[in-house]
């Protein structure tokens, strides 16, 4: 919330009570005003914060709704069956990007294809993205960038929070918290989350004639998602926060016949799959003196996954372990050293078994040796930053690991820059290296929505990468206390090794193989924020993408990646924020499909995509109506050979453009402060 305080008066009166004189304050006004988004200006690093107020100009059921109005993060379906969601930054596919809950790492490895509509809206207070190599206290494998979440705090939240959903689809969700304050220092906090789709549809039209091609838009979805966290603030600086975490996702869809008991049937096309989830951390800080501080931060997670895409059967499992320490302390007036040791242990079982669809081949894994992954991998890393006021920042690091599954020992260099030569001004710049551990059905599991025969040729190394960007942002007063904000960043990924999903050698296959060339991403992006007149945000944005990789030999666009983009984002609030009108406008530039893709041969046609939304806000409550995809524009042709779903023909794996039309849904929210 920004502040503004006006002085009206100010006046003198002598003192009649013999206890000398009294000055009367100044009177203030207060003007209230809640930020949607905003750059982290002072960070050396590029961040936009996307606050739980402009998380609420959106349906926002889960994360994978989160980033609609956002032009950094772009979302798309892996297939047109499982409604598996995944994101894109910096041109690349969310599994190069670190997702963080309160500086923790989560959502990695077989958690990562679903994982987006394992986090509620509606429990966030903030969103942070941050472009670019992140700093090495958080481990290795933030390529692209890190997005941090926040949840709801129990010390600050509001005593009771009630949310009340349901859409056109069929699909309804309670979401609820409470916080209590059970002493000056201890507070703890619990959230339910509950979502059913009551109904199924079937819109997407299989011809020019209005046919449809007779499978569901979007899986039949139960989903239990509890959250017990705790708060505790002790003596000398000391501060503990705990947090449980348990996930229970059902999904079926495929054809709108099927049912769960026809698993196995060969002549009717149907998904399925059930996804249990455990996660609890704990960090724990505390102050040994005026310089210096320490932490640790301390992880748990079990995933455990069955699904069925027709015929094939997946099973899957992973559980993590980690461990992280962090001693923080000033040097002198203008400097800082962060150093430190992790520790992080994982265990991930993939297994994928296949009866043969006519004339393919079915898949084993038994003689690949890739379907366990265990990871020992302990590490340590410094961190130095020097800040010379509000003009010049800089951060070096290095953190060493080693890698028990791949016998790797491995340095991980990370700068970054930051400089304002003049107010209002700032340049960053910022280059790191990057590591990660493929997983090889996790990281494509759309390939699965298809009659593809798998290939997975020898041994998958450790995927590698360098990534450097520069970004300008300029910020311009255009009087009573409105502001115009101008920003521009460009940033490139080069990937020194890394597991490819070649689509292109033949419709009937997917070929896995280790990187035979070179692999990158160009990105550049231009911001505009602007408020013109008194409540009333225009939010403009373009971006250009130029990412390329090699496929059997051949230097070629990525699949599935918009040559460009635009992003139009209006945002009305009335006095009081009594009303609230928002409009987001995406246009969405041409994909490169993969060759031989039945009629899908060559590149998309550009769409828009546009949702809106009308918040009435009352005194405990809001209510809220809006819609998505304004325009119905739905992908043709989402499932190839829909009508032969047990031969060579078939393919769901196909998604470049929305799979549900136009989407209405009403909202209830009710506070207790």
């Amino acid at each position: 919330m920004l502040l503004l305080l006006l002085p009206l008066t100010a006046s003198a009166q002598h003192d009649t009570t013999g206890l000398g004189n009294v000055r009367t304050l100044p009177q203030v006004r207060v003007r209230s005003h809640h930020e949607r988004s905003f750059q982290k200006l002072s960070s050396v690093e590029q961040s936009e914060v996307i606050t739980a107020d402009g998380l609420k100009g959106l349906a926002c059921c889960n994360l994978g709704e989160s980033f609609e109005n956002s032009a950094s993060v772009e979302v798309g379906y892996s297939d047109a069956v499982s409604g598996s969601k995944q994101i894109q930054l910096l041109g690349l596919t969310g599994i190069y990007s670190q997702m963080m809950l309160e500086n923790i790492p989560m959502l990695r490895g077989i958690a990562a294809p679903y994982g987006l509509g394992f986090v509620p809206g509606q429990w966030l207070e903030s969103i942070a993205v941050s472009k670019g190599a992140g700093t090495v206290k958080n481990g290795y494998e933030s390529i692209t960038g890190t997005i941090n979440l926040e949840y709801e705090k129990p010390h600050r939240g509001n005593r009771l929070t009630v949310n009340l959903y349901g859409n056109s689809d069929g699909k309804g969700e309670l979401t609820a918290k409470t916080n209590w304050q059970l002493s000056d220092r201890l507070s703890t906090g619990l959230y339910l989350y509950g979502a059913h789709h009551f109904l199924s549809a079937d819109h997407l039209p299989h011809d020019g004639h209005g046919g449809r091609d007779g499978y569901r838009d979007f899986p039949l979805q139960t989903q239990l998602n509890l959250v017990n966290r705790w708060y505790y603030e002790g003596d000398n600086g000391f501060r503990s926060i705990t947090l449980f975490n348990y996930i229970h996702d059902e999904r079926l869809g495929g054809d709108m016949r099927f049912v769960k008991e026809m698993r196995g049937n060969d002549s009717i096309y149907g998904f399925g799959g059930t996804i249990d989830r455990i996660h609890v951390f704990t960090k724990n800080g505390k102050s040994l003196s005026d310089k210096v501080s320490i932490g640790t931060q301390l992880s748990a997670s079990h995933t455990q996954q069955e699904s069925f895409y027709g015929l094939n059967t997946y099973r899957s499992r992973e559980g993590d372990l980690y461990a992280n320490v962090l001693v923080d302390a000033e040097v002198g007036a203008f400097s800082n050293i962060s150093s430190g040791a992790s520790m992080r242990y994982s265990d991930m079982r993939e297994d994928l078994y296949s009866q043969p669809y006519l004339g393919s081949q079915p898949f084993s894994n038994d003689t690949l040796g890739w379907g366990s992954l265990t990871e020992l991998l302990p590490g340590l890393f410094g961190e130095y930053t020097l800040k010379l006021g509000t003009i010049f920042t800089t951060t070096v690091g290095l953190r060493y690991d080693y890698n028990s599954a791949f016998h790797r020992h491995l340095l991980t260099p990370r700068l970054h820059l930051r400089w304002e030569p003049i107010e209002t001004f700032i340049i960053r710049a910022s280059l790191g290296r990057g590591f990660r551990a493929a997983n090889v059905v996790a990281d494509n599991i759309g390939m699965l929505a298809s009659s593809r025969t798998i290939h997975v040729a020898g041994p998958i190394d450790l995927e590698e990468s360098w990534n450097g960007g520069i970004n300008f942002n300029k910020t311009f007063e255009i009087g009573d206390e409105r502001k115009l904000r101008i920003t521009a960043d460009i940033y490139h990924t080069e990937f020194v090794s890394q597991l490819v999903a070649d689509y292109d050698q033949d419709p009937n296959q997917v070929w896995l193989y280790n990187l035979q060339g070179r692999s990158f991403s160009d990105v550049a992006q231009v911001d505009l924020n602007v408020e013109p007149i008194r409540n009333f945000e225009i939010t403009l944005a373009g971006k250009l993408n130029n990412v390329k990789s090699t496929y059997h030999g051949v230097l070629m666009d990525k699949p599935y990646t918009s040559k460009w983009r635009a992003l139009l984002v209006l945002t009305y609030h009335t006095a009081f924020e009594k009303w609230r009108f928002d409009l987001t406008t995406q246009l969405n530039g041409p994909q490169r499909l993969p060759l031989n893709v039945s009629s899908h041969n060559g590149y998309t046609t550009p769409y828009i995509y546009m949702l809106g939304q009308i918040t009435r806000k009352m005194k405990r409550s809001e209510i809220y109506v809006g819609v998505e995809n304004l325009t119905n524009y739905t992908q043709q042709h989402p499932i190839a050979g829909y009508d032969q779903p047990f031969t060579t023909h078939f393919d769901a794996s196909v998604v470049y453009a929305p799979l549900m039309g136009r989407l209405f849904y009403v909202g209830f929210r009710y506070n207790v402060r």
